[in-house]
C-alpha cells in the first residue's frame, strides 16, 4: 500500500475535485492542498492498522480546523472523507486479492481496522471543524458588533470607512435607514429577541448591537411599506420601550439619528415611539441644556400646579397646536365645550407669561411644551444639572 499511496493520494484528490459538489465549483482548495491532505491522512490511517492501539488522528483535527476557516462545509468534508476511504479500501481490497500470504482472517481484521479508522478520523475532523466554525462565528459576531457600534455611535473617521463598515454589515450605503434604540428589561437581556433574523425573513438589511442597557441597531429602509413593516414588527416582538428614528439617508447621520432614537425611547408613552422629526422636536433636542432651562422657565408655573390641574392644560395647548389653532376642532378632540379651551388657553398666559398671539411668545410656548414631550423626566425639575441622555 506504501508503494501506491502517491498515486492513489492523486487519484482520490481529483475524485474528490470531481465529485464533492463544493470542491467542483470552487478553487477553495487547490487540487495540490488536496492531494497533500489525502496522502498525510492516508499514512497515519496505514499507520495505524498495523496495531490494536488507537488511531492518531492529528492529521484529520488539522483538515477540519483548516477547512472550517476556508468556509468549506461539514458535509462537504465528511464526503470528501468517506470517498477517499471508500477509495482506499478498495486498493487495499485489490493488493489482498493479488497478494496469497493474505488470509481470510486477516482480510476481515484489517478491513474491521480500516472502517473502526474511517469513523476516527471522521469523528476528529468534524470536532475540529464545529470548534473552528464557533470559533469563527463568535469573532465574526464581535467584530460585526463593534463595527455596528462604531456606526451607530458617530465613530467612523471617514467616507471610505463608513463604506467598509457598511460593506461589512451587509447595509446598502443609500438610504433611507431607521435607527432603533430598545431598553432591556435587564442587564444584557435582549429586548428584540430574533430581531436580526427577522428583519432578513422580511427582506431588510439590519445591524444590532446589544449593549448592558439597551439594544441598538440600524434597519435599511428604502419605502415608506418597508418602514411601516419594521415599526410592525418591533411593536410585535418588543419587550419594553423601543424609540425609532425619524428616516435618514445618509450613514453619516446614523449617530444623531440614535441619538433621535433615545431620546423616543425616553419620552412618554409605552411600546414603540418614533421620534418627530419637525423642527420644533429637533430643536427641542439638539441642545437639551438649553432647550430645559426654556422650558423650565416658561412653564415653571404650570409645573407647580397639582396634576390634575396641570395635565388638562398641557392636553389642551398640545392638541390646539395639532389643529392648527382651531377652536373648535380642538374641542371637538377633546370632547369638551370650546369655552373650556378658550379658557384653557387663557390660564396657560395667565401662568407662563406668555401671549398665543403673539408669534415669538407663542414660538416659546411651542417649544417649551416640545420639550416637555422629549424630556418628562428633567422638564419641570428645576433642580436638574444634566439632560437626559
Amino acid at each position: 500500500m506504501n508503494v501506491r499511496l502517491g498515486s492513489l493520494s492523486r487519484t482520490v484528490a481529483e475524485t474528490i475535485a470531481r465529485d464533492v459538489d463544493f470542491y467542483a465549483s470552487t478553487d477553495v482548495v487547490p487540487i495540490e492542498r488536496i492531494t497533500e491532505t489525502v496522502r498525510h491522512n492516508f499514512e497515519f490511517v496505514i499507520s495505524g492498522m498495523r496495531g490494536d492501539e488507537a488511531f492518531d488522528t492529528t492529521p484529520a483535527r488539522i483538515t477540519g480546523t483548516d477547512r472550517a476557516s476556508r468556509g468549506v462545509p461539514l458535509t462537504a468534508l465528511m464526503h470528501a472523507y468517506r470517498i477517499g476511504f471508500q477509495m482506499v479500501w478498495r486498493e487495499f481490497m485489490a493488493v489482498a486479492q493479488d497478494n496469497e500470504h493474505f488470509s481470510r482472517r486477516a482480510v476481515l481484521a484489517a478491513t474491521e481496522r480500516m472502517w473502526l479508522g474511517q469513523d476516527a478520523f471522521i469523528v476528529a475532523m468534524a470536532s475540529a471543524h464545529r470548534e473552528q466554525t464557533t470559533s469563527k462565528i463568535l469573532d465574526d459576531a464581535a467584530e460585526r458588533a463593534a463595527l455596528t457600534e462604531h456606526l451607530l455611535e458617530g465613530r467612523v473617521t471617514s467616507q471610505t470607512s463608513l463604506w467598509e463598515i457598511a460593506a461589512h454589515l451587509r447595509i446598502p450605503t443609500r438610504g433611507p435607514y431607521l435607527a432603533i434604540a430598545a431598553t432591556a428589561p435587564t442587564v444584557g437581556k435582549q429586548p428584540l429577541p430574533g430581531v436580526d433574523a427577522k428583519m432578513r425573513a422580511l427582506d431588510l438589511y439590519s445591524a444590532w448591537r446589544l449593549l448592558p442597557d439597551q439594544q441598538i441597531g440600524i434597519v435599511h429602509a428604502p419605502s415608506a411599506a418597508s418602514r411601516a413593516s419594521v415599526l410592525e414588527l418591533l411593536s410585535r416582538i418588543a419587550v419594553g420601550r423601543v424609540g425609532v428614528s425619524a428616516p435618514f439617508a445618509e450613514l453619516a447621520d446614523t449617530a444623531k439619528a440614535l441619538r433621535y432614537a433615545r431620546v423616543a425611547v425616553n419620552g412618554p408613552g409605552s411600546g414603540v415611539t418614533q421620534f418627530d422629526d419637525s423642527v420644533l422636536g429637533i430643536a427641542a433636542v439638539s441642545t437639551p441644556e438649553v432647550s430645559l432651562d426654556v422650558a423650565n422657565t416658561v412653564l415653571s408655573k404650570l409645573y407647580a400646579l397639582p396634576d390634575d390641574d396641570r395635565e388638562p392644560l398641557f392636553d389642551t395647548f398640545r392638541t390646539w397646536v395639532d389643529a392648527g389653532g382651531n377652536i373648535n376642532t380642538t374641542a371637538e378632540r377633546m370632547f369638551v365645550h370650546r369655552n373650556t379651551v378658550r379658557h384653557r388657553l387663557r390660564r396657560i398666559e395667565e401662568l407662563s407669561g406668555r401671549s398665543t398671539t403673539a408669534p415669538r411668545e407663542l414660538a416659546e410656548l411651542c417649544l417649551a411644551f416640545e420639550v416637555d414631550a422629549h424630556f418628562p423626566a428633567s422638564a419641570g425639575d428645576l433642580s436638574h444639572t444634566d439632560p437626559p441622555t
